[in-house]
C-alpha cells in the first residue's frame, strides 16, 4: 500500500523547527526583502535553495501547517511564480488578505515543492506594493500537455476558471488531519479516455489528472469512482484556488466559498462473492488496513472494536465467507485471532487465525502481520512457518540471530507459508500451499524500495521451488500485497522460477479488470494471485471483489456498509479439484451480450462485453458449448453463433470486426468468428 510516512516527516520538521538557525540568518533579517519571484526563480527549483532569507507578501490561504505568501504585484513574466508556501508547523495566526513580512526563513526544495521553514518571525508589514493579488487565469487543458509545463510557474499562485467539471478517478481520498483530495479528468480531455479508466501505465492520461484539495477548509463531498462534479465559486462566480505541489503532484487548493456539486454518475455497484459450494472452494487475498492497536491504528477500544466489526463483516458478506483467506495488515497475531473469533461467533462461520509474529508485529506505532484465516469445517491446517530471508545489503531490519555476520534480515513482514488440506465431494482431502505476501511499500525512496521487493520475490520463489522440487504437481499459491504492478519486475521475479513457471490468474482477467487500488486517480494492481501450474488446470475464476477501491474514503464511516473498509479491493479465486474450464473472447466493441449454451441448446450463463470488447465466462464444466452473440442496435452480425470445446485450462474464442458508420449514424459490423485458439 503507498503509505507516505507522515510521522516521520512531521517529526523531522518538529526538530528542524527547534535547530537555532546560522549566524546567516539573522543577517538576512537586516537585509532588503527578497521577492517571492526572485525565491522561486524560472526553472522548477530555487536559485537559492540553502539560504536564509526574508520576504514580504500578501497571505492568500492559511492551511494546518502553514499559509501561502504572494507577491501582490509580481514581476510580469510568465515564467516566474509570484506565490511561495511557508511552513510554519502549526496553523499560523496570519489571516488571509494580511500583508505580512516573513524572517529569517531557510528557502529549500520539500520533495520539490519550493518552500520557506524554519521561519524565526512573521509579522505585520506594510511594504506591499499593492493590495491583495488579482488571481492568473488557469490556463486551459491540453491533453498533450505536462503538468510542469502547465502549473509550475504557477506553484503557490491564486488562480482562478470560470467553473471547473469533470469525472473522478480518484475516490475521495481523506488523511488523519482531516484534509481531503479527489482526482478530477476534465470534461475537455473526457473523450481522450476511451474506455472510462486510467491506469498507472497510461502516462499520458495520467498527466490530465487534476487535484482538487479541501487543505484551505473546503468540505468535500465522498465522490466515488465515475461520479461527474461541477466546481464554482459562492454563487456560481468563477473558481479560485491556490496551485500547490504536493509530493510528486501539482493540486489545486480550492479558497473557502467553493461549491463542489456531484452530479450523475453510472451505477457503480459492489461486486460480491458467491459462497463456495460442495465441489469447490475459494482463496482470497484481503489487505486489513491497519487493523491494529498501535498508536497510528486503533488504539482507541471502541475505534478497533468498531473496525474489526467491520473487517468481519466484509468477509462474511463481500466475501461469502471465504474458504481460505490469506490477510495483509492485521497488527499482531492476536488481532487476527480476535476477526477470526468474531465471524466464528456473530456469523457462525467458524474460523481459525494461523499467524506467526515478525519484525514488524512489535512495532509500537504501527505493528503489522501476516495471517491466514482458514475455515475449520472445510480445512486442516498442517503446518506453518514464517522464514525470515538474509541479505548482503542492511535494510535496517532487526530480527536477533536470524542471519550470519555480514548479512542482514530481508522481510519485516516475511512471508506466511501454510500446508493445508482443504476438504470437499471430489474425494481425498485436496492438499495446497497457501503464501501469504506483503513486500516492502512504496513509500520513501523508490531507488531502495523497489530492489528490496525483487529480492524479497526471488526468495519466495525459492520458497515455491522448493516445494515442486519435492513434488512437481504440487499446488502451491503465492498470494497477498506485493507492493508492485502487474507486469512489473518483481512480479515476473516471482514468475520466472525455475521450470515450470508460476502462472499469474490476473492474465484470464479482461485488462480492465486488473486493478485492486487506485493511487492519484490511476488504477493499478497491487494485490495478487500466482500458482503453479497444476493448480492453474483447477482454478475457475478469477475476480478482484469491487469493495473499496473505487469508492471514497467517508467522512464518517457507515457500520452499515462493507465498502471502504480498507483501500485495497479483495481478490478471489475459484478452485475446482474435480477439473473446471472458463471461456473468454474479445468481439471489439462494447455492449455485445453473450449468451452460453450446452450441447443441448440449454442456456447457462450470460455475459455483456466491457468497454473493451472483453467478455467472460467462469466456472464451466468440460464440455462443448455454443457462444451466441447479440448485438446492439448500432451493430450486426454477420455470424453469431460460435461453437467451442471447453476443457481445463485456458480457452478463448476470437473475432475480427469491420465497422463502417454511414451519414445518418447507422452503424454496421462484420463479425467472423476463428476457431478455438489456446494461449
Amino acid at each position: 500500500m503507498h503509505r507516505f510516512p507522515r510521522l516521520l516527516l512531521l517529526l523531522a520538521g518538529a526538530i528542524a523547527w527547534l535547530l537555532p538557525a546560522p549566524p546567516s540568518a539573522l543577517l538576512a533579517q537586516a537585509e532588503e526583502p527578497i521577492p517571492v519571484y526572485r525565491l522561486q526563480g524560472d526553472g522548477a527549483a530555487t536559485p537559492l535553495a540553502g539560504r536564509y532569507v526574508d520576504s514580504v507578501g500578501v497571505v492568500t490561504g492559511v492551511a494546518l501547517a502553514g499559509f501561502y505568501l504572494q507577491d501582490p504585484a509580481g514581476d510580469g513574466r510568465r515564467e516566474t511564480s509570484d506565490g511561495i508556501y511557508v511552513y510554519t508547523r502549526t496553523r499560523p495566526a496570519v489571516q488571509v488578505g494580511e500583508c505580512v513580512a516573513v524572517r529569517g526563513a531557510l528557502i529549500d526544495e520539500f520533495y520539490d515543492k519550493t518552500e520557506l521553514s524554519r521561519v524565526k518571525a512573521i509579522a505585520p508589514s506594510s511594504l506591499c506594493r499593492s493590495t491583495a493579488p488579482a488571481p492568473v487565469e488557469l490556463p486551459a487543458f491540453r491533453y498533450d500537455d505536462a503538468p510542469a509545463a502547465r502549473y509550475e510557474a504557477l506553484e503557490g499562485m491564486l488562480v482562478s476558471l470560470p467553473r471547473l467539471e469533470g469525472v473522478v478517478h480518484g475516490p475521495t481520498k481523506r488523511f488523519a488531519s482531516g484534509e481531503a483530495e479527489i482526482a478530477l479528468a476534465p470534461l475537455t480531455v473526457q473523450p481522450y479516455l476511451s474506455d472510462g479508466r486510467i491506469f498507472f501505465d497510461e502516462t499520458l492520461e495520467v498527466a490530465q489528472l487534476l487535484y482538487v484539495s479541501g487543505a484551505l477548509g473546503v468540505p468535500l463531498p465522498d465522490l466515488d469512482h465515475g461520479v461527474h462534479v461541477r466546481i464554482t465559486g459562492p454563487a456560481g462566480a468563477p473558481v479560485q484556488a491556490i496551485v500547490d505541489y504536493n509530493f510528486g503532484k501539482y493540486q489545486l487548493l480550492l479558497l473557502p466559498g467553493s461549491m463542489v456539486e456531484a452530479g450523475e454518475a453510472a451505477p457503480n455497484e459492489p461486486s460480491v462473492a458467491t459462497p463456495a459450494g460442495d465441489q469447490d472452494f475459494t482463496l482470497c487475498s484481503c489487505n486489513l488496513l491497519a487493523l491494529g492497536r498501535g498508536t497510528e491504528q486503533h488504539p482507541d477500544p471502541a475505534d478497533y472494536d468498531r473496525e474489526v466489526r467491520r473487517r468481519a463483516q466484509v468477509i462474511a458478506e463481500g466475501l461469502a465467507g471465504c474458504t481460505i483467506i490469506g490477510v495483509q495488515e492485521a497488527g499482531q497475531p492476536a488481532d487476527a485471532a480476535q476477526l477470526a473469533e468474531l465471524l466464528t461467533a456473530e456469523y457462525d462461520l467458524p474460523y481459525t487465525a494461523t499467524a506467526l509474529p515478525g519484525p514488524q508485529s512489535s512495532n509500537v506505532e504501527f505493528p503489522l502481520t501476516n495471517a491466514l484465516l482458514t475455515r475449520t469445517d472445510r480445512v486442516q491446517v498442517l503446518a506453518a512457518q514464517s522464514r525470515q530471508a538474509c541479505s548482503p545489503v542492511d535494510y535496517d531490519v532487526v530480527d536477533a540471530g536470524a542471519c550470519a555476520s555480514g548479512q542482514y534480515p530481508l522481510f519485516d513482514r516475511p512471508p506466511l507459508a501454510v500446508d493445508l488440506l482443504v476438504a470437499g465431494d471430489w474425494g481425498a482431502p485436496f492438499p495446497l500451499t497457501v503464501i501469504v505476501n506483503h513486500l516492502k511499500s512504496k513509500a520513501g525512496d523508490e531507488s531502495v524500495n523497489a530492489r528490496r521487493r525483487t529480492a524479497q520475490a526471488q526468495a519466495v520463489a525459492v520458497e515455491v521451488q522448493q516445494r515442486l522440487a519435492v513434488d512437481a504437481n504440487a499446488a502451491v499459491a503465492v498470494i497477498g500485497d506485493l507492493n508492485d504492478y502487474y507486469g512489473s519486475e518483481v512480479v515476473r521475479t516471482l514468475q520466472v522460477t525455475p521450470d515450470p513457471d508460476l502462472v499469474h490468474l490476473y492474465d484470464r482477467l479482461p485488462p480492465l479488470q486488473r486493478y485492486t487500488y487506485i493511487y492519484n486517480g490511476a488504477s493499478q494492481a497491487l494485490d495478487h494471485m500466482l500458482v503453479t501450474p497444476a493448480l492453474a488446470e483447477q482454478v475457475g475464476e478469477v475476480r478482484p471483489l469491487r469493495l473499496s477501491a473505487d469508492y471514497a474514503a467517508r467522512a464518517t464511516p457507515d457500520a452499515a456498509t462493507i465498502l471502504h473498509a480498507s483501500d485495497h479491493d479483495p481478490v478471489l479465486a475459484r478452485i475446482w479439484p474435480g477439473g473446471v474450464a472458463w471461456i473468454a473472447g474479445n468481439v471489439r466493441y462494447p455492449g455485445v451480450d453473450a449468451t452460453l449454451l450446452d450441447a443441448a441448446g440449454v442456456p447457462l450463463a450470460v455475459a455483456t462485453s466491457d468497454a473493451r470488447g472483453d467478455l467472460r465466462f467462469w466456472n464451466v464444466a468440460p464440455g462443448s458449448y455454443h457462444v451466441l452473440l447479440s448485438a446492439p442496435p448500432y451493430l450486426s452480425l454477420a455470424v453469431n453463433d460460435v461453437a467451442i470445446t471447453a476443457v481445463s485450462g485456458e480457452n478463448r474464442f476470437a473475432t475480427a470486426a469491420h465497422h463502417v458508420a454511414s451519414q445518418t449514424g447507422a452503424a454496421l459490423a462484420q463479425w467472423m468468428a476463428s476457431p478455438l485458439m489456446r494461449q
